[in-house]
């Protein structure tokens, strides 16, 4: 008897794409959940970073993380090809709000291809300092509502640097998501206790 909770269709937009954390943990995480079956059937991952990739070359390095750094590492090319064909990539400047009209647009192909049903997940891997601009040029394009699917945005450590700047941080994104669309991930906040 299978009590999981059957997983929307959806496509996870990872901001920082380009970096280690992609390469190293998210994507290879994100192909163990599809060999464990624990994707749902339309999913896809859109990688957004200033770096100059194409699809192609970003699938490419995403291989040699996925054989670096998966559970499955040993899983063969053909199995990894077919996770990455859902895999794309998209260069733009998330600093600046004028390329957002990009992003929609390739969201917009993807979830039409794919019918991934107009649901996105917003991961910021990204330095802190695009914490405050990224929420809010999604705001801008108006993809934060969820008139047709859910919309949700995941905010990676650190959140803040002291309570203040954390308070600051909350209300910021409060003013562009609401809070059952928030997610945070402070992995920093434990680490002294675990560190003991």
């Amino acid at each position: 008897m299978n009590n999981l909770k059957k997983i929307n269709n959806q496509v996870m937009v990872i901001f920082g794409a380009s970096g280690d954390l992609t390469y190293r943990k998210l994507l290879p995480a994100i192909f163990d959940l599809c060999k464990n079956n624990l994707l749902p059937p339309n999913f896809a991952v859109l990688g957004v970073s200033r770096s100059k990739l194409s699809d192609v070359a970003f699938r490419e390095k995403m291989k040699k993380g996925i054989k670096n750094f998966s559970h499955h590492k040993n899983a063969n090319d053909k199995t990894i090809d077919q996770f990455l064909s859902k895999v794309f990539y998209l260069s733009m400047d998330t600093g600046n709000g004028n390329e957002y009209t990009e992003l929609k647009k390739r969201l917009s192909k993807i979830d039409k291809d794919l019918k991934t049903d107009q649901n996105y997940i917003f991961y910021l891997s990204t330095p802190p300092q695009l914490y405050s601009k990224i929420p809010k040029y999604l705001y801008g394009q108006g993809l934060n509502l969820e008139h047709k699917g859910f919309r949700r945005i995941i905010i990676e450590k650190p959140f803040g640097h002291d309570l203040k700047s954390a308070q600051n941080l909350n209300k910021l994104l409060l003013d562009f998501f609401s809070e059952d669309q928030i997610y945070r991930i402070d992995h920093y906040l434990g680490k002294e206790t675990v560190q003991n």
